[in-house]
């Protein structure tokens, strides 16, 4: 059976120090071109544990937009960027439940750019599949990706 991306979620945190305009920004530039006009970004308010205002943005995908979503990232990743996407795969992926987890640079997204980043300034995708069985599936689902790049 064929995997397919069914879903995306698209979701980062905006803090009292930040410039809510430049971080919706910075979500919209990971978008592809022809998916940005035709997405809402839910906004969520809460407040942190000193009593911060803090905004939870959320963006869902489904279908078409979300598999369009996962070629956009990674053929704008940098070769060094996807390699290490794919090497880490393992720590990326829960099969129990078909999703893959990428974590983006929130500043280096407003600039335009796509890189990978693990610390806590980012923007968190949670990709869901179709019949996701194993890691190595998906590997080679995403190397097919990245060569049609």
């Amino acid at each position: 059976m064929d995997i397919k991306v069914l879903s995306a979620v698209l979701r980062t945190y905006v803090h009292a120090t930040e410039d809510l305009e430049k971080v919706k920004k910075a979500l919209i530039n990971i978008l592809p071109v022809g998916v940005r006009g035709n997405v809402n970004i839910d906004i969520v308010k809460t407040k942190g544990h000193y009593g911060n205002e803090i905004s939870i943005l959320s963006i869902k995908l489904k279908g078409r937009s979300s598999d369009e979503l996962l070629r956009n990232i990674l053929c704008r990743l940098s070769e060094s960027e996807r390699g290490i996407l794919i090497a880490s795969l393992s720590d990326r992926v829960d099969p129990r439940v078909s999703h893959l987890y990428i974590r983006l640079s929130k500043q280096d997204a407003y600039l335009g750019r796509i890189r990978l980043l693990d610390g806590s300034d980012v923007i968190k995708i949670v990709f869901s599949f179709t019949s996701l069985k194993s890691v190595d599936s998906l590997r080679n689902v995403l190397e097919e990706m990245i060569k049609s790049c």
